[in-house]
């Protein structure tokens, strides 16, 4: 591209994603243009104490069979496989970068950091690059680049099976049109750092190998608008969406199902939440697909639960003969979670949701008061939310006692809901709310989560039906393990119940 701001979108896929993309021919609506393969060899160098790492740049040699060129990108906006960043490049093949063959205003910059330090190479890029332009009805051009190779620094290697999707010309929301069409029925996630990124994290040895991810604060403050906090909360949720998805996909820990059970109900408290300031209806195909998806993890994670927290430690024969059933039925579950996350529908709704948050999805034609509401100071709007989420609670929460098991449940998902609000605005809320809100709050989940671990237990086993020889055990077994929680439920309400009032 010429010299200036790279709008990109990068994903990862697996094997089997990329053998598919390398024979792209066609997409329905779109015009693809086939450019070819290409080898690619690119060397990054920083000075040997890593300055420019440490100022967020990165500067390589990249050569193409004779041809060469030396390219360096400053920092800019790099979330969720969307990158913007100023970018400068000058055609070279040479050994070592000449940075005077940039324009002088990044020239000067890079000099200026490395004052004379000698530029050392410490890692290389070696990937196949196969590309497509993709045209848009409306004439957005797109470059799509398929990268399949290997990073290395020193002994250390890791593999590269990326998608890029480069805007050429056009409007920025085409990165998604093209990139929802191609990656159909793919398996993929969000890149979450530069190729510069995955060579430094090389270098110091901290690749591994794609596990859960917890969610990540927006760190949000008081000089925000409603509208930066809405932007940064929801990358949150797209971020720990994604990166579960992946760690599913990947393996069976389960805490990858807790963590995007978890993600897909924070993505639904923060679209009801800001629902105040965004245009009607505009998250509701989001909210629906979240939710579609939550039922479906759930089946895994009360699987999970069920046999890692409520049968297992219970031990004994006739439990052991109840396990053996109960993981034969969680693996069925894990493998159609799996099989949920490959469809093409959640590739979508992964895009889609990328796409509402960074093209402004929540923006109405019409509404001539939304621009006050965004563009009002999120403080107030912090405080007001926990506010009525807390009074939710505790209109539901006054008698306890006088509770029906629907009603329990509808109280722990308020709490829920409270909860994910609170963590979402906690540097703005007031010390006297952090210091009081939040432990109460802990406290209720702890004793509603419990409970309704139970209930989920009662009805899994009460679906239990077995026939043959180990009959006679697992009905033992389910029995008991039945009898043991009910008396536990049984004596977490009576000495715990409390813990429901916020009062």
């Amino acid at each position: 591209m010429a010299d200036g701001v790279e709008a990109e979108l990068k994903v990862e896929v697996d094997a089997a994603g990329a053998r598919h993309l390398a024979h792209l021919a066609a997409l329905p609506g779109l015009s693809v243009s086939p450019k070819g393969e290409k080898r690619l060899v690119s060397t990054y160098f920083d000075t040997p104490d890593l300055k420019l790492r440490d100022k967020g740049i990165s500067l390589r040699l990249r050569r193409t069979g004779r041809s060469g060129e030396q390219t360096v990108k400053f920092p800019g906006g790099f979330s969720l496989g969307l990158a913007e960043r100023p970018e400068f490049n000058a055609p070279y093949a040479g050994r070592v970068p000449d940075l005077a063959r940039f324009p002088d205003e990044p020239a000067a910059e890079l000099s200026r950091l490395v004052d004379g330090r000698p530029l050392v190479p410490l890692f290389s890029m070696r990937v196949a690059r196969r590309r497509w332009e993709i045209a848009t009805a409306a004439g957005d051009r797109v470059e799509m680049a398929l990268d399949r190779g290997a990073a290395t620094a020193g002994s250390r290697r890791a593999g590269i099976l990326e998608v890029e999707f480069e805007l050429l010309s056009g409007d920025r929301r085409a990165l998604f049109e093209v990139a929802r069409s191609a990656l159909a029925g793919v398996a993929f996630h969000f890149s979450t750092r530069a190729k510069s990124d995955l060579g430094y994290a090389l270098l110091d040895g901290e690749i591994g190998a794609i596990g859960p991810v917890r969610a990540a604060d927006a760190d949000l403050d008081e000089t925000m608008s409603v509208e930066a906090a809405m932007q940064l909360i929801l990358r949150s949720c797209v971020a720990q969406i994604s990166a579960n998805v992946a760690a599913i996909r990947a393996g069976d820990d389960p805490e990858g199902a807790h963590q995007l059970r978890v993600g897909l109900r924070r993505l639904r408290t923060a679209l009801k939440v800001f629902a105040p300031v965004m245009a009607t209806g505009a998250a509701e195909p989001l909210a629906a697909e979240a939710q579609r998806l939550s039922a479906e993890v759930a089946a895994t994670r009360d699987m999970d639960v069920l046999i890692d927290e409520l049968v297992a430690p219970l031990g004994g024969g006739d439990v052991a003969a109840l396990l053996v059933l109960l993981e034969k039925r969680r693996t069925v579950a894990r493998a159609r979670l799996a099989a949920v996350l490959t469809e093409p529908a959640t590739g979508d709704f992964l895009i889609d949701l990328l796409a509402f948050t960074e093209a402004r999805g929540w923006l109405s034609t019409d509404d001539v008061g939304q621009s006050a509401l965004l563009a009002a100071p999120v403080g107030p709007f912090a405080g007001e939310t926990v506010g009525r989420l807390r009074r939710k609670v505790e209109k539901l929460g006054r008698d306890p006692e006088a509770l029906s098991p629907e009603e329990r449940h509808d109280l722990r998902k308020r709490f829920k809901r409270l909860r994910y609000a609170y963590d979402f605005f906690e540097p703005l809320l007031p010390k006297s709310t952090r210091r009081k809100l939040l432990p109460r709050v802990k406290a209720a989940q702890d004793v509603l989560g419990v409970l309704n671990d139970i209930h989920m237990a009662h009805l899994m086993l009460d679906d239990v039906h077995v026939h043959g020889p180990r009959a006679a055990a697992v009905e033992r077994a389910v029995g008991y393990c039945l009898g043991w929680h009910s008396a536990r439920a049984k004596a977490i309400w009576e000495r715990r119940s409390g813990d429901l009032t916020l009062d």
